[in-house]
């Protein structure tokens, strides 16, 4: 058995799979097998896999187009390694992705997930600077720069209140075959919220490892569907979708959490402001946006009439409870709940 799986679920990239197949024959850990699921690409990549079929290390099979992660999972059916890497077809890792972040899962057992960073690339391949948007902001400044533990508990909390997993892409992440046995497989009815909801799972059965290593990139071009930006309608599922999940997971968490009168509301309260911001009723909008003003509006009437009159009343000023620094509200949090900070420095 190979010790480590990697899996590349695959729809209509063929432009960029030259790139992603030369980075995984070139990792420098070599007890790996490669899963390809492809979804009856009509760009060519099916007819380009065809050259690896000889390697008795690449296992090809088409899939029905239902999903990415749809695709995901029916690799994830396929693995048998110890350890998994989901590597986007789009996307690209560093030889020493593997060696680096299986040794690091190898050395703490009681651990089922590896993290890295990674940096952005555009459509060429570039590396873009500055970045499009931060990877969890500046929460775990200055700990991204060495090698960390984070408690499940506090990632659970990210993951929920920053409205993205901490990891922020798959592209960077390195789990345990038996994390899937614990919590299942990614949901394949929630669009590009699925990976953050599998993570909100996961921080609740195992920690998390962090290496300071650049050893991914994830690609932004305009055929991918997780870089398309969240419509108020879909912030609003986002937020259902939280509060789905967290319920649950509701008896993973702890007592203490669960004594406090509104701990729910708690939780989901930066994905519930994240909503509400989107709708953009207050004066900055109104000045530089009004057209975009106009449709929120337009959108509370129909959808949120009594959030509407809440703001009106204040003015269109952001002085509610819903608003504020997230990362501020989750330290907040961290601070009330007893949550283990800062995380755990380790060799």
């Amino acid at each position: 058995m190979p010790l480590a799986s990697i899996c590349l679920p695959n729809l209509n990239t063929r432009l960029f799979l030259d790139v992603r197949m030369d980075s995984i024959i070139a990792q420098t850990f070599q007890d790996w097998e490669l899963v390809v699921c492809d979804s009856h690409s009509s760009d060519g990549a099916w007819e380009y896999f065809q050259q690896f079929r000889t390697d008795s290390r690449v296992h090809l099979s088409q899939i029905p187009q239902e999903g990415i992660y749809a695709g995901w999972n029916e690799c994830l059916r396929q693995v048998r390694g110890e350890y998994v890497y989901i590597a986007t077809s789009d996307d690209t890792a560093e030889p020493e992705l593997l060696a680096r972040m299986v040794g690091t899962l190898e050395t703490h057992p009681d651990v089922d997930l590896v993290v890295c960073k990674f940096g952005f690339i555009d459509e060429t391949g570039q590396i873009m600077v500055p970045p499009p948007f931060p990877q969890v902001g500046s929460f775990y400044d200055p700990w991204r720069e060495k090698v960390h533990r984070r408690n499940g508990l506090l990632e659970f909390l990210i993951h929920v209140g920053l409205d993205c997993p901490s990891w922020t892409s798959i592209t960077s992440v390195v789990f345990r075959r038996r994390l899937i046995d614990k919590i299942g497989f990614f949901r394949t009815d929630c669009g590009t919220c699925a990976d953050r909801l599998w993570a909100m799972k996961a921080a609740l059965v195992t920690d998390t490892l962090s290496i300071p290593d650049c050893l991914a990139t994830w690609r932004q071009h305009s055929m991918q569907a997780s870089g398309k930006c969240l419509s108020i309608q879909m912030r609003k599922r986002n937020w259902m979708l939280s509060a789905e999940t967290l319920a649950a997971c509701e008896n993973r968490l702890p007592a203490e959490w669960k004594r406090e009168t509104g701990w729910r509301e708690r939780i989901l309260r930066n994905v519930r402001g994240q909503y509400f911001k989107r709708i953009g009723l207050d004066r900055a909008t109104l000045r530089k946006q009004p057209f975009e003003f106009l449709k929120g509006m337009a959108y509370a009437s129909l959808h949120e009439p009594s959030y509407l009159a809440r703001r009106i009343a204040t003015g269109l000023t952001w002085n509610q409870d819903e608003f504020g620094n997230e990362e501020d509200y989750l330290r907040q949090l961290i601070q009330d709940w007893h949550v283990p900070w800062p995380p755990e420095r380790v060799n």
